[in-house]
């Protein structure tokens, strides 16, 4: 279950669950955790997760944090959904093929148990959610700089 994160009209933010005001950067620090957040616009209930991901990468870079490669952004605007989506099916389909059996993963790292398993797949989720939001806020920036 994601972590409710509202954003008032004032554009503060707040943490549904600790009760208090956050930051981007703590949102960034959250989703570095492996915790994944929803933000909710409280006048609307809107979903603007993607939108708040994608300030929060914005501001990283500004502080010369820079979480994507040059690389990957060009790519990402130029591909748009279609390269991330295909590449994330795959990734997952080897990951699901690989990780069931459990034999892959004991042959490489010796025994491994069900809880570093579930871990393993958390991550590779939040890992595709990020990327699925990014994609839909570039898509969306996209959109509205033709109007």
């Amino acid at each position: 279950m994601s972590r409710i994160i509202k954003r008032y009209d004032n554009r503060k933010l707040y943490d549904t669950e600790s009760r208090k005001y956050i930051s981007l950067e703590e949102i960034a620090g959250l989703v570095r955790e492996g915790v994944d957040v929803k933000v909710i616009e409280q006048s609307t209930e809107n979903d603007i997760t993607a939108q708040t991901l994608t300030q929060v990468i914005f501001e990283e870079g500004k502080k010369g944090r820079n979480p994507l490669s040059t690389e990957v952004l060009h790519d990402v605007i130029r591909m748009g959904n279609h390269m991330i989506d295909d590449g994330l099916q795959e990734v997952k389909k080897r990951i699901d093929q690989f990780i069931p059996d459990g034999l892959g993963l004991n042959k490489i790292f010796g025994s491994t148990d069900n809880e570093e398993m579930d871990s393993l797949k958390k991550r590779i989720d939040s890992l595709e959610s990020m990327i699925t939001n990014l994609t839909n806020a570039a898509g969306s920036a996209g959109k509205k700089d033709d109007k």
